[in-house]
């Protein structure tokens, strides 16, 4: 039991701390490519000399690289994807599509793990297909359309499915430093090369952009998915990605307070509607395996 709250701790206040990532997102005055390699460059940094400690005398295999890199590549392709939804849409609406991932592993566990899903998870999957719609098509203040920064969202919702069903096989085998120096330090290679390649500047910052690059490194990321990745290692990938479902309030108060962006009453009930269904998977999931 004693362990049971302690992962529990563990993973509340990591959404907490993922909560804070959209607002940090929006104030940080960059490239979203650049703000997502910064994040995941100091990310590394920091695990880089407990990595070193941890790794001594451990043999990696060529199988758990490929997948080290692999997670690494999704988790680079979310974050592009999420961090540019977010200049074409809002942080609630963005938050509440990009925290559809549990359907996504939901779906690629059925289509490709040939897990079989209980009614309840069915019936989940279709509310929270639901309400997204309603979140997906809704409209700025000014009537003008959310619709490619939703799609953005929903496609960084997907990268990150593939990022914890990775995560969920290598995890329990590899130190959590060392996985995440090697998710991190691929995810920000990934994104380097994307710089490079389109031409975006990675000098010539303010300072207080800087500083929201170390802050989205230290408390979303090593404070925030570090707790989930530590989790994967005694979790399901669908019982720890649910979790993320706390993240949509956190960053939507945030957003109000910090942005002055107040949800539509629209996105505001699709929301609700989207975060029912996967909270009904997550309960069809846990009843499965508990059967």
């Amino acid at each position: 039991m004693a362990k049971d709250k302690v992962i529990t701790l563990v993973m509340v206040g990591g959404v907490a701390a993922i909560s804070t990532s959209a607002v940090l997102i929006r104030l940080a005055d960059a490239p979203p490519f650049v703000i997502a390699f910064y994040r995941m460059f100091f990310s590394a940094l920091f695990f880089l000399p407990f990595a070193l400690r941890e790794g001594r005398g451990f043999k990696l295999t060529r199988n758990q690289l490929t997948l080290a890199v692999g997670a690494g590549l999704m988790l680079a392709l979310h974050f592009a994807l999420w961090m540019t939804s977010l200049e074409h849409t809002s942080v609630a609406s963005s938050v509440v599509l990009v925290t559809t991932q549990p359907l996504w592993v939901f779906l690629i566990s059925v289509l490709f793990l040939e897990e079989k899903p209980t009614p309840r998870m069915w019936l989940g999957l279709v509310v929270a297909l639901t309400g997204s719609v309603l979140v997906t098509f809704t409209e700025g203040a000014g009537g003008e359309s959310r619709l490619y920064g939703n799609v953005l969202a929903i496609g960084g919702a997907i990268a990150m499915a593939c990022y914890f069903l990775l995560g969920r096989r290598l995890r329990p085998h590899l130190p959590l430093a060392l996985y995440s120096l090697l998710v991190y330090g691929s995810a920000a290679g990934s994104l380097l090369l994307l710089i490079l390649v389109r031409g975006l500047p990675l000098t010539g910052f303010s300072s207080f952009t800087w500083l929201m690059f170390l802050g989205l490194a230290l408390v979303p990321t090593v404070l925030g998915h570090n707790s989930l990745n530590w989790a994967l290692k005694y979790l399901p990938a669908t019982m720890v990605s649910v979790t993320i479902l706390g993240e949509p309030l956190g960053a939507s108060i945030m957003a109000v307070f910090v942005l002055r962006e107040v949800p539509s009453l629209l996105e505001a009930f699709g929301s609700l509607i989207t975060l029912l269904g996967i909270y009904l998977v997550w309960q069809g999931n846990a009843r499965r395996a508990k059967a």
